[in-house]
């Protein structure tokens, strides 16, 4: 009898693992149809000026700000998000309006294109002298190939040469600050500012009075004036991720210390003021 009960206990796991696996799948599946329903009906609506998609509840998933419905997407970063409210190795999924792209992200893991996105489980391991290309080397990182970030700051191959159109140091004029941590230039390069966080204006954690304070105390800060940057990195939305400095100040270290944000601790390894 004890073994009968035995059995019958792995058996009720598997089923219950299989479950699982079914309605995650299943989600997955709703969710690339529905981002694909949102391209297809901001692409449609631009042609009559409308600028909004309908939203509806999804299993599962839900938009990363649930009021906000702009094909534009959210202003820090320009894209519509759509997020598994559980984290079950389901990946989120980005839709861009101006390129007209979709892609699918989860953390650490490297995917197939969209709209398969499945987990690659490959062992292969990348040299970056064999990349030979600096932003590939970080579309790998940010794929979880976490072992070309040696120092863990969140750059890979640093000894690789940028390939890119921007120096790593150089002047911007900052037009404006969407939020406390996210500026845009005059030329239209939207800067993530390194190494902290502030406060969100919206989302599940959105703190909009604290949020407020940090982009005004920014804006009136640095908004139209010239301000040396160091660029660091690109994440994931493409926006640049970099130190701001304005006569001798550094932008990042004044926020922190004038409580409008806080040290990102995950990612603070290339700021050396962040460590101290």
């Amino acid at each position: 009898m004890s073994i009968i009960i035995s059995i019958l206990s792995i058996l009720g796991i598997i089923f219950n693992s299989l479950s699982k696996t079914v309605i995650r799948d299943a989600e997955k599946r709703v969710a690339i149809n529905k981002i694909i329903s949102i391209k297809n009906e901001c692409e449609t609506n631009s042609i009559y000026g409308i600028s909004e998609f309908l939203n509806s509840d999804l299993k599962g998933y839900e938009l990363e700000i649930n009021d906000f419905r702009d094909c534009e997407g959210d202003p820090n970063h320009g894209f519509v998000n759509l997020i598994p409210k559980k984290i079950n190795n389901n990946p989120s999924l980005h839709y861009q309006f101006q390129s007209g792209s979709i892609t699918c992200y989860l953390p650490n893991k490297e995917l197939t294109p969209f709209p398969d996105c499945q987990i690659i489980n490959s062992k292969k391991k990348y040299r970056c002298n064999d990349i030979g290309d600096w932003s590939l080397a970080q579309v790998l990182l940010n794929k979880g190939h976490l072992y070309l970030d040696r120092d863990k700051d969140g750059e890979a191959c640093e000894a690789l040469r940028r390939k890119i159109n921007k120096p790593e140091k150089g002047n911007v004029v900052i037009k404006e600050c969407y939020d406390g941590d996210t500026c845009t230039t005059t030329n239209g390069e939207k800067i993530r500012l390194a190494c902290i966080d502030t406060p969100e204006l919206r989302g599940k954690n959105a703190n909009p009075p604290d949020a407020k304070k940090a982009r005004d105390y920014l804006n009136n800060l640095i908004s139209g004036k010239e301000l040396v940057i160091r660029r660091i990195t690109e994440d994931r939305y493409g926006r640049t991720v970099a130190e701001l400095t304005l006569e001798g100040i550094n932008i990042q270290q004044q926020l922190v210390e004038n409580g409008y944000a806080v040290i990102f601790q995950e990612y603070s390894n290339p700021c050396p003021w962040a460590k101290s």
